[in-house]
């Protein structure tokens, strides 16, 4: 299980808001949702809530679903807690239905597996009203593999107010399920003497996707495709696909 998600959260937050622009995030996807008359957002994958406080003020209706408790005390903080609830993706049940679901932050990469992803999409079906949009980025596995080293090294360093960090990171091929690679990072942590000390690491085996097998998941699971725009994002080369919801529940 991911650490940066547990007990890096705190560390995520900071870096993150700064590795992200989440103003220019919130313009694209209500963009999106005011030219589909979008009212309702559910949110998969919301992390820390920088996203979701800003489509709260916006007056969507908002809820944000996040597998991590220790993200969501932090998104509680961002918004309220009212907004989020702590569900996996592949088997939640929610009480109402929505005019959209959006995935955000890649985090379909994390179901590195066909059924996990099957899952996911009924799942997400059954949390749309009839024709409701699912919205999401995945990354594009054939712009990333064609132009992957075996071992890909990354270094960052980030200032958060007063806290100033640095990340290492190394990506390593891993195609055991799929288009996938594993991801590790070693975080650490100025002092007051503006020497380094680790803090943390973390290891994720994550997933890029085909443009066609995707498209075929989302056909299996009652969506069909509208469009597919190349969105600029950290790191890799984005996808973002709009579909609609043309199946009744599974």
């Amino acid at each position: 299980m991911s650490q940066l998600y547990t007990n890096l959260a705190k560390v995520y937050h900071e870096i993150y808001q700064k590795l992200f622009d989440y103003d220019q995030e919130f313009k694209f996807y209500d963009k999106h949702l005011k030219e589909n008359d979008v009212r309702s957002v559910l949110e998969i994958g919301c992390g820390t809530g920088n996203l979701a406080k800003r489509l709260i003020n916006a007056k969507f209706d908002y809820f944000g679903v996040d597998l991590f408790q220790e993200m969501l005390d932090i998104a509680a903080t961002n918004a309220h807690k009212e907004y989020f609830l702590q569900a996996d993706v592949r088997s939640m049940k929610l009480d109402k239905t929505f005019d959209c679901v959006i995935i955000t932050g890649r985090s379909i990469s994390y179901l590195t597996e066909n059924k996990g992803i099957i899952e996911a999409l009924n799942c997400i079906n059954n949390s749309l009203k009839m024709d409701g949009l699912l919205l999401f980025d995945a990354i594009d596995a054939e712009k990333m593999f064609l132009d992957f080293k075996e071992i890909r090294t990354d270094k960052l360093e980030v200032e958060f107010g007063q806290n100033k960090y640095k990340r290492v990171s190394k990506s390593k091929k891993n195609l055991s399920s799929g288009w996938t690679w594993d991801w590790e990072s070693i975080y650490y942590q100025s002092n007051d003497y503006g020497i380094y000390e680790k803090i943390g690491e973390d290891f994720s085996t994550l997933r890029a996707f085909i443009k066609d097998e995707l498209t075929l998941f989302l056909k299996m699971c009652g969506f069909e495709l509208i469009s597919i725009l190349p969105k600029k994002s950290y790191a890799w080369e984005d996808n973002f696909y709009i579909v609609r919801k043309v199946a009744y529940d599974f």
